[in-house]
């Protein structure tokens, strides 16, 4: 029986985790390009009493990616 090839744990990712961090960097970097960083962060203060994204658990955070993706559809048109 042949042993498995040898991984390191930091060449790991979470097969969850990569893509939402993926997703907020596009976001955010939208936003920053329409400056809507104030709306950005008001949300994240007032909605969800977080002062960063990373705080919030998966689940709201897909929830908050959802809300932002809408506001930038309604507020920039091109």
């Amino acid at each position: 029986m042949q042993t498995p090839p040898f991984i390191p744990q930091s060449a790991y990712f979470h097969e969850h985790a990569q893509p939402g961090d993926r997703r907020l960097k596009k976001l955010k970097a939208e936003v920053d390009r329409h400056n809507l960083t104030e709306m950005w962060d008001m949300i994240l203060t007032l909605d969800y009493q977080v002062s960063s994204a990373h705080e919030l658990p998966h689940e709201t955070k897909e929830e908050f990616y959802g809300i932002i993706e809408l506001l930038l559809k309604a507020f920039v048109k091109e």
